[in-house]
């Protein structure tokens, strides 16, 4: 292949660039070279380019295909220095160009900041209670925990703050605040008074948002009353949500000693004495009571009615409290005056003060700002996956019968790819065992990607050995180099399997030792990510931790299912950070959903559901697909976007693009309103599919490899029920051996067959197992 290098390289990186590329090309300009050399070659300039790639650096690499017509590449470094096309820009103006600019996305991105901003202002006020004080008290040892933990203190605290006043009206007074303020606040625990029982529910819209980003910025509530279920998801805050959701602890009689101590705060200790603390408040305050103007005026219900806004709001908070717990101390941020500590840090394997409250305040509302402004342009600074022939190449004509319909479906993807911007895209791909699906997956999303502006994906499987199969697969059939692809999975086991074949080579895993909640690692420490590719700055690289950002640099991401949906279920910690920012970036396809249990159906739900709320698309791969997780699904996916639209697209008119794939050529399309259509729709295509299956089975074109049957497990009196599954399992092999079995070669009185029992679960496979040997063993 004839291909150019463009080099926009600047100072150090021009020389370090020139000295590999003269080393594969001619030079045939100042900055360009061009050569004829094979794709093993190119992807040997691109690895060598990216090695000493730098903030300075910025390569192209266009392929000439015919005389007419030049396709970009990849491109290496800085992105900004070309267009999508590869092409320079060789001027620059200063007017005004909103006006051709897409003014849809993150219309509430004036709310996300101040939202954030305002509770990281307030997050930690309960850390000044005096027994939170003595937990963190180096010299002092006591239990490490409190019976109402410093979230809720700090929202009871930030409730007496707002009073009975508008939103208009505390931020106003925010922006007067003096040290001589005192809050009559509710002690839960010591006051009886039920009517203002509820922290929440009693503030306006913004404070209520605000209320709720500084209970859950470390932990999200969870009741430990199993009777207390919630049946209706928009009173649940009104009759429901009580202290106990936030702080297990706070019912047990044991406490009642410490209860006292807990709400003990005194005025002096309150952050509204520190100069420093009132100085950013009223700045924070005059500033939002001008770019809030329109949004107050709306009125709405901003917790309930914009997911999306929340929970970035929320993500936003927690990354830059856990990316300011783990910084040192910042003498400019805190009041000499001022004698209360936030957290601690281990020095020396000596644990010591770190940060006092007024400064730990004001460096998580600086940083959440400061996140909050980036996230818009997160996605554009992270690495698209580059122009790959193994992607875009047509079947070939021998390939044909078997797997031709890869190409419909990607001239199907093309044809709808523009409309999936502003209705989303769910997709279903029930071909056959064999048809490549995994491949095809790979193209739908490619060609989705590639026409509406980022190629990135994420591919989750239920089973670890199916992850590694699928992350090698794209390697080899596809072509995907090291740069481009990531596989991750977790568990000690998988860790042996990945050493055995040579798959994870130097990875390290930080684990520190540090003194506030706030500083762990965001992933799981069991967590190991093949990622071999160079990390190259983005956005948010000032708050991404590098085990993370092993998670969010590649194009593709090959992993456990499991990785992605503590997304929604992170609810401790940091947990929740890293996946969900790659579903803000990536697309997501779920291989072989049906493999799950009908009691990971909410989760699975809630995963796609969060995917749809985060603007991803959304593929579901199997061939085996039943109507009514089909349908659950669909779901999920419309109340995510609808929640994604509401805060980012204009005129949404509530469709979703659905889309059909199978080899049998019956794909199809839809735009669906209703969650009925959906499921005459997909009955529609599955009866055509069916109809086609059996047709072919009939004419004997295909034939018929695999037959099913239910077997009834009958339980006799003394069975366990490993016994009567065991004994059931025994009667079909023996039954199966009788009809299936081949004469050996040697001894024509015996007979041979090989057959496989497969179990989801280790511990019932060992029982049963045990059992089947006492069956067959004399």
């Amino acid at each position: 292949m004839m291909v150019t290098f463009i080099s926009q390289c600047e100072k150090k990186a021009l020389a370090r660039t020139r000295r590999v590329l003269d080393a594969f090309a001619d030079r045939i300009g100042d900055n360009t070279w061009q050569t004829v050399i094979t794709e093993d070659g190119l992807a040997a300039v691109k690895k060598l380019l990216r090695k000493t790639a730098t903030k300075s650096t910025a390569v192209a690499c266009h392929w000439m295909r015919s005389r007419s017509r030049i396709e970009l590449v990849w491109v290496v470094g800085r992105r900004d220095a070309f267009n999508e096309r590869g092409v320079v820009p060789v001027n620059m103006t200063t007017a005004d160009i909103s006006k051709f600019q897409d003014k849809t996305q993150w219309k509430t991105l004036v709310l996300i900041r101040y939202a954030a901003a305002f509770a990281a202002l307030f997050h930690d006020f309960g850390k000044a209670n005096d027994l939170f004080q003595q937990k963190i008290n180096p010299k002092s040892q006591t239990e490490s925990f409190e019976p109402y933990r410093h979230e809720w203190v700090s929202l009871r605290l930030f409730q007496a703050f707002v009073g009975q006043s508008t939103d208009v009206e505390w931020i106003d007074a925010l922006s007067q605040v003096n040290s001589e303020l005192e809050l009559t606040y509710f002690k839960d625990g010591l006051d009886d008074h039920k009517d203002t029982n509820n922290p929440l529910t009693c503030l306006p819209p913004f404070a209520q948002l605000v209320g709720w980003l500084i209970l859950t910025h470390h932990k999200l509530p969870q009741s430990n009353n199993s009777d207390a279920l919630i049946t209706e998801s928009n009173s649940w805050m009104n009759n429901l949500f009580e202290a106990s959701w936030n702080s297990p602890k706070c019912k047990d009689k044991e406490q009642e000693s410490r209860i006292k101590d807990n709400w003990c705060i005194k005025k002096a200790d309150l952050p509204f004495a520190s100069m420093q603390w009132r100085c950013h408040a009223c700045l924070l305050a005059s500033e939002a009571k001008f770019h809030l103007q329109p949004i107050m005026k709306e009125n709405k219900n901003w917790l309930k009615d914009d997911l999306f806004s929340s929970h970035i709001a929320r993500l936003a908070l927690t990354l830059s409290d856990h990316h300011y717990s783990s910084m040192g101390s910042n003498p400019e941020w805190r009041s000499s005056t001022y004698s209360i500590y936030a957290n601690t840090r281990y020095e020396n394997n000596k644990l010591v003060y770190n940060q006092k409250l007024d400064e730990h305040l004001i460096g998580v509302t600086d940083h959440a700002k400061k996140i909050v402004n980036q996230l818009p342009r997160f996605l554009s600074t992270l690495r698209s996956l580059d122009i790959h022939k193994a992607l875009e190449s047509r079947i070939p004509k021998q390939q044909k019968e078997k797997f031709g319909w890869q190409d419909d479906a990607i001239d199907m993807c093309k044809k709808i790819a523009e409309q999936t911007q502003k209705n989303g895209f769910f997709g279903i791909n029930m071909a056959s065992t064999g048809c490549g699906k995994t491949r095809a997956n790979a193209k739908i999303m490619y060609t989705l990607g590639r026409i509406t502006g980022k190629i990135r994906f994420s591919v989750a499987l239920g089973l670890r050995t199916l992850t590694m199969q699928t992350g090698e697969e794209f390697k080899k059939e596809l072509g995907l180099s090291d740069d481009d692809l990531a596989i991750a999975v977790g568990g000690i086991a998988v860790k042996s399997l990945f050493e055995a074949d040579n798959i994870l080579k130097n990875l390290e895993v930080e684990q520190g030792i540090h003194g506030s909640e706030s500083a762990q690692e965001y992933l799981p420490p069991e967590m190991y990510i093949h990622y071999q590719g160079k990390s190259e700055e983005h956005s948010l690289s000032e708050w991404i931790k590098p085990l993370s950002d092993r998670l969010l640099q590649p194009p593709v991401l090959v992993c456990t299912i499991d990785h992605l949906i503590s997304a929604t279920e992170g609810t401790r910690g940091g947990r929740q950070i890293a996946p969900m920012l790659r579903l803000l970036t990536s697309d997501l396809v779920l291989d072989e959903p049906d493999d799950f249990d009908l009691e990971d159906l909410p989760a699975l739900c809630r995963l796609i559901h969060w995917a749809g709320m985060l603007g991803s698309r959304v593929l579901l791969s199997t061939a085996t697909l039943p109507p009514a997780l089909a349908s659950a699904c669909f779901e999920a996916y419309q109340s995510g976007w609808v929640a994604y639209a509401k805060a980012n697209l204009m005129d949404y008119n509530g469709g979703i693009q659905c889309v059909w794939f199978d080899e049998t050529q019956s794909s199809s399309e839809q735009l669906i309103h209703k969650l009925k259509d959906f499921g005459d729709a997909h009955k529609s295509f599955v009866d055509s599919r069916v109809q086609h299956l059996v047709g072919d089975h009939k004419s004997g074109l295909k034939q018929q490899k695999r037959k099913g049957e239910i077997v009834e497990i009958p339980q006799n009196a003394g069975d366990t029920v490993y016994g009567a599954i065991a004994n059931a399992i025994h009667h079909s092999l023996v039954e199966l051996h009788r009809h299936h079995s081949n004469p050996h070669p040697k001894n024509s009185k015996k007979k041979f067959s090989i057959g496989l029992v497969r179990m989801a679960n280790i511990d019932p496979l060992v029982a049963v197992a045990k059992q089947l040997f006492q069956i067959t063993t004399p």
